[in-house]
């Protein structure tokens, strides 16, 4: 006899309240909050209600968003003060009983809305040559062997995805962008 199948919890709407600090460099002077009431369901990420702000709402808010997966890093924001990829929020893990806060990565050149500028992030990332420089060349016909141990050293860093959130949350970086 087979085992009872286990009950699949049903997914939830609820209305959550998204406070975005918008900047139209057309008409504005400097950014400015606005809130928007959106209908999301329990398996719903920032970047989703932020599509159905844009989408249902207004269609003039913008923001970057590409794989929605967490592996290209445009959707890099500012969610409750923290840096964070909207794809990768999941609205149920944040106080969905208060407005949750949506803002642009500190630190770099506002264009629009939620978009920076991520060229003086870039132009620092090449400054700092961020990969392997060899002290001698290999012998001819001959690879360079890697130990486990020397690969752990900075495996880590092989899994950034240029999203620019880590550097961005330091206040020192907002404060003069080295």
């Amino acid at each position: 006899m087979a085992a009872p199948t286990p009950s699949i919890p049903a997914i939830q709407a609820f209305t959550i309240t998204l406070n975005i600090r918008r900047f139209l460099p057309e008409i504005d002077d400097e950014a400015r909050w606005e809130s928007f009431d959106v209908e999301v369901y329990s398996t719903d990420r920032i970047l989703d209600a932020l599509h159905k702000i844009k989408w249902e709402q207004d269609g003039t808010l913008s923001f970057r968003r590409s794989c929605a997966h967490g592996i290209c890093g445009s959707d890099a924001m500012r969610i409750n003060g923290r840096n964070r990829l909207a794809c990768k929020t999941l609205i149920k893990d944040l106080d969905i009983t208060k407005p949750i806060y949506v803002e642009a990565i500190k630190g770099l050149p506002l264009e629009k809305d939620l978009i920076v500028d991520m060229e003086p992030f870039f132009a620092a990332f090449r400054e700092v040559k961020p990969f392997l420089i060899a002290n001698s060349k290999p012998e001819k016909g001959k690879e360079r062997i890697q130990s486990v141990a020397n690969r752990e050293i900075f495996d880590d860093t092989t899994k950034c995805i240029l999203c620019a959130a880590c550097t961005t949350s330091c206040p020192v970086f907002w404060t003069d962008g080295q």
